[in-house]
């Protein structure tokens, strides 16, 4: 049961208020979890808590400086950071420093899951939750902005993957540091080393934060996205929606805007994807809530789940964002998708454990 009249810093980035800052549009043009703010401090006032808004993370750290941190019960984090490959760690670090109880996931957590390729080495290719084969081309940001073929190929024959991937075409290319999926789109399939230079080149353009490309295996069939919430054995799947479109009569490839789906654990696939999604939300520590990217590879005739993504700091738009419209969809309101969350972060609090 959630411990009434609590303080609760609800942490957050406000596009007007980095403004303010001094920042571009560019700068906040990822800023999408904190659209969600005004509805989540409702519902924690609504559940009878005092609620603190603090719109950037300058704010935070004036507020921490003077103190005011040690008048709080917990800070509902949801900050996706705007600097470096570990920017979604940086508020978490910062109140772990200050031994202030946060939901989500720790630094550490979040920093890993941000960067696909660290997550896939250090977890993932152990458990078989990963394509067998990837590569991470890490491009820093004086690297020049087109990149020919013979650079490309050059990167890749540095992998111990080299003759594989090479060889093993379709394959598949997405920024190796961008969170919901940003990125990652249809033409992202290399068909064959003609593909190389476009796709990769397009992407380190469309997406020049990531610092870099990740090159693994095409992964042929059916795509889901999972929704969890809880802990440790606590955790467990609210539900699932898959990826559809329509493969182009032409080519073969998928083709147009994706629906999504609501699925059944009824169906294998579906159960499969699931299970494999709180497997790997166990493995890298997650906490309280947030989503899992799975692919089919159904190329050997038995569907095997991959792991695509894992996002611990899911998107919280109610009728929007994927985590509320899979909670939406299987009976659970927003009220009580975001009590949830609250309860399980205070769990840790109550049980004195560090967050």
């Amino acid at each position: 049961m959630t411990i009434k009249h609590l303080k609760i810093a609800l942490i957050y980035e406000l596009r007007s208020a980095y403004k303010e800052l001094g920042y571009s549009d560019a700068d906040c043009a990822r800023l999408e979890v904190g659209e969600a703010a005004e509805h989540i401090a409702a519902v924690l006032e609504k559940l009878g808590h005092e609620v603190i808004l603090i719109p950037d993370i300058h704010s935070l750290i004036k507020r921490l400086a003077s103190g005011e941190g040690d008048t709080w019960d917990i800070a509902f984090n949801t900050t996706e950071g705007l600097h470096g490959s570990a920017r979604e760690g940086q508020v978490p670090a910062l109140l772990e420093a200050y031994q202030i109880p946060f939901t989500f996931s720790d630094a550490a957590t979040m920093a890993l899951c941000l960067g696909k390729g660290r997550t896939k080495v250090s977890r993932f290719r152990f458990q078989h939750l990963t394509p067998a084969v990837s590569l991470d081309l890490f491009l820093t940001p004086t690297t020049k902005s087109q990149l020919s073929l013979d650079e490309i190929q050059s990167m890749i024959c540095r992998s111990r993957h080299s003759e594989t991937l090479l060889s093993q075409y379709p394959l598949f290319a997405k920024p190796l540091a961008e969170g919901s999926s940003k990125g990652i789109v249809a033409s992202n399939k290399i068909k064959g080393t003609g593909d190389l230079c476009r796709v990769i080149n397009s992407l380190r353009a469309s997406s020049p934060s990531s610092l870099g490309v990740l090159v693994e295996t095409y992964l042929p069939g059916r795509e889901f996205t999972v929704g969890i919430l809880g802990t440790g054995k606590d955790a467990w799947v609210v539900g699932a929606v898959e990826f559809t479109t329509e493969k182009s009569k032409s080519t073969g490839d998928w083709a147009g805007e994706a629906d999504e789906v609501k699925v059944s654990r009824d169906d294998p696939e579906a159960d499969l994807a699931c299970k494999t999604a709180l497997r790997a939300w166990n493995g890298l520590r997650c906490r309280d809530g947030g989503r899992v990217d799975i692919r089919m590879d159904d190329s050997s005739g038995t569907p095997v789940a991959h792991v695509m993504e894992i996002n611990p700091l899911a998107g919280l738009l109610p009728h929007w964002s994927q985590l509320p419209v899979i909670a939406e969809h299987n009976d659970v309101s927003f009220e009580e998708l975001i009590g949830h969350m609250l309860n399980s972060a205070l769990k840790r609090r109550r049980d004195g454990v560090s967050v």
